[in-house]
């Protein structure tokens, strides 16, 4: 099963923002929307949308680029800024507070991305998505039918552990769309498999 919008809502919300090295929130989330606009991700969908309640500055990126597994970069008024997965950030730019507090959002089932401004980075955006009502009472029936299920997500492996543990299932986390494949390809080798999502 794929995690988001089968398991999930598929609708994450920004639940937290964490500034870094003296920038304002405002600066935070336009930057990051900046970057982020026209995706269709639910992450970035999930910072435009606290970037509008927020009104921050519009700000307008050129040259964006998505970064496979990663995230997206692009150039404001001039300068490189990065919306990142944690682990595409090189660590000795994080502080060990900083890192505990992606840790610990993490552990709680959330996803958390660093905004970049010049390899610098200006702060956090946790997110999370609300798992749907009927899943766990889904996953229930497909056990009482003999079907094992497992969770594939592209997610970090602390927040999809936790929404494995709520659902009683095994997980792979941090998965790209190949890996996907890879994985349903490795698991049909043992057993038949049917995908979701």
């Amino acid at each position: 099963l794929d995690k988001t919008g089968t398991l999930t809502e598929g609708k994450p919300e920004v639940t937290d923002v964490l500034l870094l090295n003296g920038a304002s929130e405002g600066e935070v989330l336009s930057l990051a929307s900046a970057v982020e606009e026209g995706s269709h991700h639910p992450l970035a969908q999930a910072i435009l949308a606290r970037a509008k309640t927020s009104n921050p500055l519009p700000l307008t990126a050129q040259d964006r680029r998505a970064l496979a597994g990663s995230g997206v970069e692009g150039l404001v008024s001039g300068r490189k800024i990065q919306v990142l997965a944690p682990k595409s950030v090189a660590e000795n730019s994080l502080t060990t507070e900083t890192l505990a507090q992606i840790t610990d959002w993490e552990s709680s089932g959330k996803t958390v991305v660093v905004v970049l401004q010049e390899e610098n980075a200006i702060g956090l955006i946790a997110m999370q998505d609300r798992l749907r009502d009927d899943a766990a009472e889904a996953l229930q029936k497909l056990k009482a039918l003999g079907v094992s299920a497992v969770m594939l997500t592209g997610d970090n492996p602390r927040a999809a552990k936790t929404i494995a543990d709520r659902l009683g299932i095994d997980f792979r986390a941090g998965l790209l769309p190949a890996d996907k494949v890879s994985a349903v390809t490795a698991l049909n080798a043992l057993k038949p498999v049917a995908m979701v999502g």
